[in-house]
Parts: C-alpha cells; structure tokens; sequence
C-alpha cells in the first residue's frame, strides 16, 4: 500500500511538472524537468525579420525567427529566437551562414544566433535611457571558424520611421591561438564591429 502511494505521488509530481508553463520572463536560470518556457506575451515576435548593419567597411546582415516549443535541456521545452548571419568586410564575405537559417535541428540552439533572455532596465547591462518597464532581448552570437561568441543585447527602437534594433555586442575574447599551432586556443574573432550599433529592418 505504502509503495503504490509512493508511485501516485511520484507520478502526480511528474504530471504537473511535464504540463507546467512558465512564462519566459520568469526564468532564473535553472530548468525544471519537462516544463514548457514559453513567450506567453509575444515578446519575441516583434525581433522576427532580416536586418541590416552597414557601415563604409562592414555589412552584418542577422535573419531571425521563432521556434515554438522547441526541446531543451532536462526534458523541458522553450520558446526560442533563432538565427543566422552573413558579415562582410571591405568587400570580401567573411562568414555566411544563412543558408542554414531554416534548418530544424534536434536542439536548435545548434543556430549560430540563439536567445530568449528577456532583459529588464536593471539587468547587466544596464539601460539608463530605456522607458520605464521596456524590454530588451538578450541573444547569443557564435562565429563558425574561431568559434568565439558573443552576448547581442537588442533593444527595439525606430529610426527614421522605420524599424530598427539598437545592439550591444559584448563579450570576452577566447584564448588566442599561438601562430602556428591550432591546438592552442581559438583563431581571432572575424567579426570587427564596435560594441553599440544600429540595424535597421529589411
């Protein structure tokens, strides 16, 4: 008797973690088993789209989208941004990675652009400008070559009436590779952009 209640309550716990939803702005950073992160206001949808960074020597062009109850770690599911990206310097294509940007993969954070860290005015870093209860979103960029990353904090702004993302790239370089030995460290990051940028909607 005592162990079939046991099984109940270990089967009534399971049941209620597998169909708990939690809202994507209440993560803390921990995963509880078979719950569904999920972007209960749509707070993701407005970053869908392609956008553009161009500058006399630098062309970043980002392309996103929204994946809908995607799998994630400890059996738990999200709602997620993904993406990938095309970088130009002085001409020549360094990184293009779009022709991935509509793969499905069996985890999708497997995107070179992945996120759905909604950010508050407090959270590092912090927005001393931004409007009182506005939110910002939080991605994650990863070069296909050096392998280094970067933190993409976007804020949704409008510049000359059109659609734009106000970026704050940030990040600490990997160790840097000894000249000549590739099993040291990671090549350079390929990507040399100033940390705060405007992109603007295509």
């Amino acid at each position: 008797m005592i162990k079939s209640l046991i099984n109940l309550a270990v089967l009534l716990n399971c049941l209620n973690a597998c169909s708990q939803i939690i809202d994507i702005e209440d993560m803390n950073g921990t995963r509880i088993n078979g719950a569904y992160y999920k972007d209960i206001n749509n707070l993701l949808d407005p970053y869908v789209g392609t956008w553009v960074y161009s500058s006399p020597t630098d062309t970043l062009k980002i392309k996103l989208r929204k994946v809908i109850n995607t799998p994630f770690i400890n059996n738990s599911f999200e709602d997620l941004i993904v993406g990938e990206y095309q970088y130009i310097k002085n001409g020549v294509e360094k990184i293009n990675t779009l022709a991935n940007f509509n793969t499905d993969y069996p985890m999708q954070i497997a995107h070179k652009i992945d996120g759905n860290s909604i950010l508050e005015n407090y959270n590092i870093p912090m927005c001393n400008y931004c409007n009182p209860n506005e939110k910002r979103l939080q991605l994650s960029l990863t070069e296909p070559i050096s392998l280094w990353s970067a933190d993409l904090n976007l804020r949704l702004i409008s510049v000359n009436g059109q659609p734009a993302l106000e970026v704050f790239k940030w990040g600490t370089p990997p160790p840097a590779r000894i000249e000549g030995d590739p099993t040291t460290g990671y090549a350079n990051p390929i990507i040399e952009i100033d940390s705060n940028f405007i992109m603007i909607k295509q």
